[in-house]
């Protein structure tokens, strides 16, 4: 449907928010499958006229790793002054230099894709600065994941007996890997650990980037339809561990690394069943922000993609990795997504349709080169008829907070992690339905913590975590 005709029939009324998230008077919200949502798309649907200066079209493309390039060389060239023309999903991965092939990596020639249940990879690691080299074994177990990047597989370090996940990407031997230098610069309890990495072949002489990264079991995303098919919701004190979590991970990205994840989603949350301790994966969206320097603006999934994207802006912001939380944080309590948009631009019809038509000035927060812009006007649905009416006022206020048009105004990361919802976590009584402990939550280092107010700091760790 044209989006025009969709912003107008909502305005006039006819067509109308739920109020009650297991009822949503869209079918689509009861459809949706997110494991079919690939991390790279095409879209062949052109839509409608907007408005006399302005349209969006849609374009197909291909995921190969040349084409990859080629788009991460406009990256830093890129300027939208109109609701983006390149509504076509691609994430930027690779940084060209001149030796494709790390020195501390060893070559290992592989038979086959490496993956086959009981195939079994031998890679030598060490050998510098007077070590000795050492070969480790990984035995393929099973396929755990497939996208546009490879395929993640489990397998078993024979010499440790530990479990592992492999993520493998075809390397273009022109091009260094971004996800790489990313994840070597990592350390966190609530990131993903990378073990070691390798580069392997085929017989057909292509390249493959092997990292090693810890491997758990489960994700948000498993554990949120798992309640979902029970008919039930995710337990409030999840919901409070995850969600802290996530912006603890984001605090340390955002200001430690100097990284914008640029995918947020469930899938992407790892969590251990046992402990509830979450960690974010998957960094081959990741990127280094730099004011200044413009950015590919067809990133992040979808249903949790920011509304400066859907406008183009190429000049954002780590905000938009917060307002993917607070996408990921309302799916949590309603178990469904919350902006679940067809497309690229019915993804912006459902933002609208909850936080109503955005002003003039909301529009120069996200995208100050677009200028011509001209919506029927939509009241904002209220937040605490989004969610039942059990729901906490502080979760609401929080999710307030983060969904938000104006990138400036969305909460930081740390900001996040001391707001009142959180505060269940902070009493020293707290443990999981279980009877165990939470997973460490205030062991914050000096780093994270750089810039802090003191009575941010003191929000933040609570008297009986204080050493």
């Amino acid at each position: 449907m044209n989006m025009m005709r969709r912003l107008k029939s909502i305005a006039s009324g006819r067509t109308s928010v739920s109020s009650d998230p297991s009822g949503d008077s869209s079918s689509k919200r009861s459809k949706f499958d997110q494991q079919t949502e690939k991390k790279v798309t095409v879209e062949r649907r052109a839509t409608d006229q907007i408005t006399k200066s302005t349209s969006m079209e849609s374009a197909a493309s291909t995921s190969s790793a040349s084409s990859v390039a080629k788009i991460q060389a406009k990256e830093e060239k890129s300027t939208v002054d109109q609701l983006p023309k390149d509504m076509h999903q691609m994430n930027i991965r690779d940084d060209k230099v001149n030796n494709h092939v790390e020195k501390d990596m060893e070559e290992t020639i592989i038979n086959g894709n490496g993956t086959e249940t009981g195939h079994i990879i031998a890679t030598t690691v060490g050998g510098q600065n007077g070590q000795p080299k050492q070969t480790i074994s990984y035995m393929a177990e099973r396929v755990v994941g497939t996208g546009s990047f490879g395929v993640v597989f489990q397998a078993k370090c024979l010499e440790t007996g530990d479990a592992v996940a492999i993520k493998k990407v075809l390397q273009d031997k022109r091009y260094k890997n971004r996800e790489l230098q990313i994840m070597r610069s990592l350390d966190h309890p609530n990131v993903v650990q990378l073990k070691h990495c390798f580069f392997s072949t085929t017989e057909k002489d292509e390249l493959y980037l092997n990292l090693v990264l810890e491997y758990i079991s489960e994700t948000v995303y498993r554990v949120s339809k798992h309640y979902v098919r029970m008919n039930q919701h995710v337990p409030i004190i999840y919901v409070q561990l995850y969600t802290y979590q996530i912006c603890r991970a984001l605090n340390y990205l955002h200001h430690v690394v100097g990284v914008c994840h640029r995918d947020i989603k469930p899938q992407n949350l790892l969590v251990n069943p046992h402990t509830h301790q979450l960690k974010i994966c998957d960094f081959g969206s990741a990127k280094m922000l730099v004011p200044g320097e413009a950015n590919i603006s067809y990133i992040c999934s979808r249903y949790y993609r920011a509304p400066e994207l859907i406008f183009g802006a190429t000049e954002y912001t780590t905000a938009i990795d917060m307002w993917s939380v607070g996408c990921v944080f309302a799916e949590l309590l309603l178990g469904q997504p919350l902006f679940p948009g067809e497309s690229g631009v019915d993804q912006l019809v459902e933002i609208i349709k909850i936080l109503g038509t955005p002003t003039r000035e909301e529009i120069k927060c996200m995208n100050p080169n677009y200028t011509e812009f001209k919506f029927p006007q939509i009241k904002a649905h209220p937040w605490h008829k989004i969610f039942h009416k059990r729901m906490p006022s502080e979760a609401v206020d929080l999710i307030s907070r983060l969904l938000q048009y104006s990138p400036n105004l969305r909460c930081t990361a740390l900001e996040a992690c001391a707001h009142p919802f959180f505060d269940d976590l902070r009493d020293p009584n707290v443990s999981l339905p279980n009877g165990r402990a939470v997973p460490p939550l205030f062991d914050f280092t000096a780093q994270e913590l750089a810039g802090a107010s003191t009575e941010l700091r003191h929000r933040l760790i609570p008297e009986h975590a204080r050493t």
